[in-house]
């Protein structure tokens, strides 16, 4: 799967991925707000092969009900990953991304989160996407804004990162 923007592309995470995805995916800035890492090599390796594993499936409703792409700017530069979870009926779907810092900053996320939002709403014809965050992450939450989301629920202390319980807002938009 490829799936063509203006300045950068979205396609499936590949086994080759591993170095450029730890780059991103051992940072604390990148997990700060993430239940997960900062990732050693080994769990970033497992992370990359359980994807690549899963994008071997063809789509279908019951086959691959999630997307793990890596976002790659026209030069070949893997800069994130992105991944979208459909619902068992194919109408709704979690998106989620993260991005090397080292790209922050210059729309790329927005931009590769916008095209993945139009995969799914014209060509999967999922109706409703949904996304969550931290309320102290501003810059995702400018990110989901951007992609016509709002904010429609809150959930107090419902995460445990790194010792500290902390809130999810949750955001969606129908398509």
């Amino acid at each position: 799967m490829k799936l063509i923007a203006e300045r950068l592309y979205l396609r499936d995470l590949e086994p080759s991925d591993v170095d450029a995805v730890h780059e991103y995916a051992s940072s604390l800035d990148v997990v700060l707000h993430q239940e997960w890492g900062p990732n050693t090599i080994e769990q970033t390796r497992e992370f990359v092969a359980g994807c690549v594993a899963g994008n071997s499936l063809p789509y279908s409703e019951t086959l691959r009900e999630t997307l793990d792409l890596a976002a790659v700017l026209n030069d070949g530069s893997l800069i994130g990953s992105y991944r979208a979870t459909l619902s068992e009926d194919g109408m709704e779907a979690e998106i989620g991304y993260s991005l090397n810092p080292r790209y922050w900053n210059r729309g790329y996320g927005t931009e590769a989160a916008k095209r993945l939002v139009a995969y799914l709403a014209n060509e999967l014809r999922v109706r409703e996407i949904f996304a969550t965050s931290r309320p102290e992450n501003l810059a995702s939450i400018h990110v989901l804004e951007k992609l016509g989301m709002r904010k429609v629920d809150l959930y107090r202390r419902n995460v445990l990162i790194r010792g500290e319980w902390r809130d999810t807002l949750v955001f969606s938009v129908k398509v």
